[in-house]
């Protein structure tokens, strides 16, 4: 088959559009472009949240009305706690803003994200409590709860923790629902570099997990062959999960009870693939770019150093692929609404890989933002 192959680079109006500053969360971005007016095209990338904190972690409702994000909270208490936001499909105003805010927590930073909403309306989420200013190991937990009473939840199991097969996992990363009683996620290592006041986290992925939630509680199972994955989201067919693996250029479809591989999709020369998910026939992928996968002494196992990549998106019943490169931006954590029509995808400064401490390195440097693309 002749793969359609086309490279969308962001122009100086385009880069000058999505760059503003200087709007908050309850502004919408309508683009306009000076010399060329009308709207945008289908596929032209809409920044829609201008916060001066980081957004993050964004995942859409079941339905496809809206997505719920992470982002620090700049307007309640100075305890720099993190929230769930609830955004419209198109982008806009913020519907509902989920915070920490029962009595005894002002003194401590609590942070909510990667949430995830499961057909039923349970609500899955990661939620780390530290002391303010403390930018080491916090208190994390796997939480559930539901999208209509999300505060206070159950906790699944506090990490870091134990796994069955015999590795630590520190931290939870893209969780996703496979229905409404099973769930998976990437369990992750996770370590600190740079100054002692303000260190940056790092993460590299270790194996897949899939969760069965029976009432309050979830059984929690390694999956097999999963070992170095990457990335992992809910499977395009019954029984299956989309993976990602460290230095891979390849998308795979991955039987979730054996582990059993079949290749979805190759980037080859393109580089490793990453935060890979399919949806109504269409796939989406960080590939290449600030990205470097190899075996570090310190940590004595392979670790891939991630700072994102560009943008790809696949269409699987042609192969046509449109690529979204911007020299000074990079892509991560895409997320594709339930029928593969609309992208929201983090967009951060670009930032080259560091192995080694720079004290200036830390996350207040590339704090990302989210941008929208709808596709015909």
């Amino acid at each position: 088959m002749a793969h359609q192959h086309s490279v969308i680079r962001l122009g100086p109006i385009l880069a000058w559009l999505l760059l503003l500053a200087a709007c908050d969360h309850g502004a919408p971005f309508t683009p306009e472009v000076p010399s060329e007016p009308g709207p945008l095209a289908p596929g032209i990338p809409a920044r829609l949240t201008f916060s001066g904190a980081d957004d993050r972690t964004a995942s859409w409702l079941p339905d496809g009305s809206a997505f719920l994000y992470s982002s620090e909270d700049l307007e309640g208490p100075a305890d720099h706690d993190r929230c769930m936001l609830v955004m419209p499909a198109s982008g806009g105003t913020v519907s509902r803003t989920i915070c920490e805010r029962r009595p005894g927590h002002q003194d401590s930073t609590d942070v909510f994200q990667s949430p995830v909403v499961s057909p039923g309306g349970r609500l899955l989420y990661l939620r780390a409590v530290s002391r303010i200013g403390n930018q080491k190991s916090p208190r994390m937990e796997l939480a559930l709860a539901t999208l209509d009473a999300p505060v206070p939840a159950t906790v699944l199991t506090p990490v870091p923790y134990f796994a069955s097969s015999g590795k630590t996992h520190h931290f939870v990363a893209s969780p996703a629902w496979l229905d409404d009683d099973h769930f998976v996620y990437l369990a992750q290592y996770l370590w600190y570099q740079g100054s002692t006041f303000f260190p940056d986290t790092f993460a590299t992925g270790l194996e897949i997990v899939h969760g069965s939630v029976s009432g309050d509680a979830a059984t929690l199972a390694v999956v097999p062959a999963t070992d170095a994955a990457s990335s992992v989201a809910a499977g395009d067919e019954p029984g299956t999960i989309i993976a990602t693996f460290g230095g891979d250029s390849k998308v795979y479809r991955v039987e979730l009870a054996t582990g059993t591989r079949t290749v979805l999709w190759d980037f080859g020369p393109a580089g490793i693939a990453r935060e890979a998910q399919v949806a109504g026939g269409r796939l989406v992928a960080i590939v290449g770019r600030s990205v470097l996968y190899q075996f570090e002494d310190a940590h004595q196992q392979f670790v891939q150093r991630d700072e994102g990549g560009d943008l790809h998106v696949v269409e699987l019943e042609t192969g046509a692929t449109q690529v979204f490169t911007f020299e000074e931006t990079l892509f991560h954590r895409p997320a594709l609404a339930p029928d593969g029509s609309r992208l929201v995808v983090e967009a951060s400064p670009f930032a080259p890989v560091h192995v080694g401490p720079v004290s200036e390195y830390n996350a207040l440097n590339h704090r990302g933002d989210l941008w929208l693309i709808t596709f015909d």
